[in-house]
């Protein structure tokens, strides 16, 4: 199961194996102070171009040290090159990442390296500190670009003529949902056919009600999930019982587990939805429709809000950089993961449409949804990353057929407990 924020990682490329780059030439690379080999799954021209950039003026301020480019094809990174690059002779000083267990793996194998004793001075302050994550209490992975996997996109024109405000609180956007439902609108666009779209949502539900310490435990193979801890999958439950994703003529009760996350951006894009939940990335749908004048309505966006009483959390991919610490270079490889993550490179990245940790970022686009995302993700205080990401691929699909069966009437909040039980007790007998 492949989330669409990790699709735009997978770009088809005409090499399965990473090849190790020294300018235009193929090249070995050996251990040294003076050589740092960086691993990474940038392989659009458009940010190869930024790469090379930095590289180019990180070398100049920092002779006599080169930097050797090692570019997965982003799948094979992703499925078992992460891995592999550890097992040669031959490993890197400084590779890419996502947050969650792939580097708490890392961490946990020794093949990532506490980078505090190297950072600059104030070289913190410049990141917003809900994407710097601490484990046991060091740094190792410095942020590049987050996605944000929930957003309520909505159409403007139909608030305005309903008299209806973004909603503060969850229980103020259950309301909304009723009133669009009340007015014969389809409430919410939604395709789960593929199950990470609306798991995605459970996700920052439970992260929501239950902190990201507690969520984090219930992925873990020793711990039994309580009927209470799943009460933040109420909403999900709310919205199938009272209508919220479907209406007659437009979409039929369960159909949201048949129609594809694609199929619902239609919906909602061609205005027979009010609203649609779906990641950061839709921002480059928006600016598609708009430029073949296929979109009739202005946007809004805002986050899915918490309850009252609730935490303020929300979920997204953070990707990064992390420094291996086996490197003969530490100093340098981590100076040179600040070049890439500083204001000059960053602003290059998001006119690529990265969204960046930097607390700056805002100023780096004029495009107002795109301001806006930035003005949520600076205010959100607690980050916790999508299952697929976050934890063991086995355990997030638990958790997502656990959501797709809430919404497709196949599971009740209150039987979901057990029925994820069960599932984790299967894997624990085949040693997962």
């Amino acid at each position: 199961m492949v989330n669409a924020h990790l699709k735009r990682w997978f770009p088809v490329v005409g090499f399965a194996a990473a090849l190790v780059f020294t300018g235009d030439h193929l090249a070995l690379s050996r251990s040294s102070p003076e050589r740092l080999r960086f691993a990474h799954t940038f392989t659009a021209d458009s940010e190869r171009t930024i790469v090379n950039a930095a590289i180019a003026e990180f070398e100049q301020e920092h002779p006599p040290v080169k930097i050797e480019q090692v570019v997965f094809n982003s799948e094979t990174y992703q499925t078992i090159g992460w891995r592999l690059q550890f097992h040669g002779r031959q490993q890197p000083d400084v590779f890419f990442h996502w947050r969650g267990f792939k580097v708490n793996y890392a961490v946990e194998r020794g093949w990532a390296m506490d980078m505090t004793p190297y950072l600059s001075p104030g070289f913190l302050d410049q990141l917003l500190p809900s994407t710097v994550q601490r484990i046991k209490g060091g740094i190792y992975l410095l942020p590049q670009s987050v996605d944000i996997s929930n957003l309520v996109w909505y159409n403007q024109d139909v608030f305005a003529r309903l008299g209806l405000a973004e909603p503060a609180t969850l229980e103020q956007w259950r309301e909304v949902c009723l009133r669009l439902r009340a007015a014969k609108l389809l409430p919410l666009a939604q395709g789960n056919r593929d199950l990470w779209p609306m798991g995605n949502f459970g996700e920052e539900l439970l992260g929501q009600s239950l902190g990201a310490a507690r969520l984090d435990r219930l992925f873990q193979s020793g711990t039994v999930v309580e009927p209470t801890d799943l009460r933040g999958l109420g909403t999900l439950e709310f919205f199938r019982t009272n209508g919220c994703l479907d209406l007659p003529g437009v979409l039929e009760p369960g159909g949201i587990g048949a129609m594809s996350d694609i199929d619902a951006k239609v919906v909602f894009l061609t205005g027979k939805s009010a609203q649609h939940i779906v990641g950061s990335w839709f921002l480059a749908d928006i600016a598609d429709a708009r430029a073949k004048n296929e979109l009739r309505f202005p946007v809004g966006l805002f986050p899915a809000p918490s309850g009252v009483g609730e935490l303020d959390a929300m979920t997204s991919v953070t990707t990064g950089f992390l420094v291996n610490p086996a490197t003969k270079n530490p100093r340098a490889a981590t100076a040179f993961i600040e070049l890439l993550l500083s204001r000059k490179y960053q602003s290059q990245f998001a006119a690529l449409g990265n969204l960046s940790a930097r607390k700056d970022a805002a100023s780096f686009t004029s495009e107002p949804l795109g301001q806006r995302m930035l003005e949520i993700l600076a205010k959100t205080p607690v980050i916790v990353p999508p299952p697929d990401t976050g934890y063991l691929p086995e355990h997030a699909n638990i958790f997502y057929e656990v959501c797709g069966k809430i919404l497709t009437g196949k599971l009740t909040v209150a039987s979901a407990a057990e029925y994820w039980n069960d599932q984790k007790r299967n894997l624990a007998r085949k040693g997962l």
